[in-house]
């Protein structure tokens, strides 16, 4: 109703507080009856919206699934995409989250929602084998067997993508000098750039930062990498260990992983609930709705590589000296768990790609390839923002 309704009303209009936290409070009442709540956001561009509005039914009879006028649809595309986005992030719970869902290709969409009211009913039959909250703290908890494949947001990436030597390194020095002019502009103009890099395993994240820190000045960023938070950092709220190291107004922070571990290897590992993970992704949105109306600029990449080219580099670490130390038992176990990290992927994505921090996803494939894609995206968003 609250899409919907900006048709006879206002589209540019954000939902109302109220009426979003009646929802939420709705919601989770029938929950804690018991009910089980399963909400889906299927997602077309505006051109497939057009198409599919222009479908003309049997016997010259309208279609029922169509508005009396589907042009106002079609006009209101941009407006309602912004409203729904905000009903979306302000009602994405842990009780009754949302889960979005790519519905250009008909078979992704059905095959994905049926998973999905599988999966949920599922669990809502047998909450018994769910450890419980006090177990959060258990390393592995909540671990499971590696699910089978299912469709992903990765699957639109063309890992083959490359580009050969002579052009990466034409492009390469243009956009570094670019990068290079931007950072002094966004100094200038006390704008931040926090960029997070997250990938597989040997997708190639640290070879890409050299190539952005090589571009901006040393003082005027600072890289931060994590792995394991220290006693210290659990004692604190997760994103506690992230936001003390966000550099000041006109400067950059990289991290290298980032606050999605959340999502990624807490969830997959069992060092997070379900409850904990689910709403960290309202929590995150918060978090960089935060630092962008502060006037940050946040670019978030993923890159992704293919699971042949993985094990090729997987190899090859452990077959060349000086890169012996880059590969670990941890690497190896948790490529059996690819199908489980991909799914996270695709709910990570899904969820935290808003407007203000969307998802650039990276074919890492091809290191050249993908070092160039980074560099153009940053100077692309910084030149957008800057204007």
């Amino acid at each position: 109703r609250l899409i919907r309704e900006p048709l006879a009303q206002d589209p540019v209009l954000s939902p109302s507080p109220a009426r979003l936290e009646e929802i939420n409070n709705f919601e989770q009442l029938l929950t804690e009856d018991g009910y089980l709540i399963v909400k889906l956001w299927l997602h077309v561009t505006r051109k497939t919206q057009r198409l599919q509005l222009k479908e003309e039914a049997p016997k010259k009879q309208q279609n029922p699934r169509v508005e009396a006028d589907p042009k106002a649809w079609w006009n209101a595309y941009a407006k309602i995409l912004r409203r729904a986005e905000d009903v979306i992030l302000h009602t994405d719970n842990s009780c009754a989250p949302w889960h979005l869902i790519e519905a250009q290709d008909r078979n992704y969409r059905e095959i994905s929602a049926g998973e999905i009211l599988l999966l949920a009913m599922q669990q809502h039959a047998r909450p018994s084998v769910m450890p419980t909250p006090s177990e959060a703290g258990k390393a592995g908890a909540y671990a499971r067997k590696p699910a089978p494949r299912q469709p992903s947001v990765l699957d639109t990436v063309d890992a083959t993508a490359n580009l050969d030597k002579d052009e990466y390194r034409k492009q390469l020095a243009k956009y570094q000098g670019r990068l290079q002019d931007l950072a002094w502009r966004a100094h200038r103009q006390q704008r931040s750039l926090i960029a997070a890099f997250e990938g597989w395993d040997a997708a190639g994240k640290g070879s890409a930062i050299r190539r952005v820190t090589g571009a901006i000045d040393p003082r005027l960023y600072k890289l931060v990498q994590y792995a394991a938070p220290s006693d210290e950092e659990r004692a604190h709220h997760y994103l506690w260990r992230f936001w003390r190291n966000i550099e000041r107004d006109g400067r950059a922070t990289l991290f290298d992983r980032s606050w999605y571990g959340r999502v990624l290897v807490e969830r997959v590992e069992g060092f997070a609930t379900p409850a904990q993970w689910r709403r960290a992704y309202n929590e995150i949105n918060q978090f960089e709705e935060q630092l962008v109306d502060h006037g940050a600029i946040v670019c978030k990449f993923w890159l992704h590589i293919s699971p042949q080219e993985q094990l090729r580099r997987f190899e090859a670490r452990e077959t060349t000296p000086y890169k012996q130390h880059k590969i670990t038992p941890d690497d190896w176990r948790n490529r059996e768990r690819w199908h489980d990290y991909e799914r996270a992927v695709t709910d990570m994505v899904s969820h935290t790609s808003t407007r203000q921090a969307p998802w650039t996803l990276i074919a890492g494939n091809s290191k050249h390839y993908a070092r160039i894609q980074i560099l153009r995206t940053l100077c692309q968003r910084l030149e957008a923002a800057l204007e």
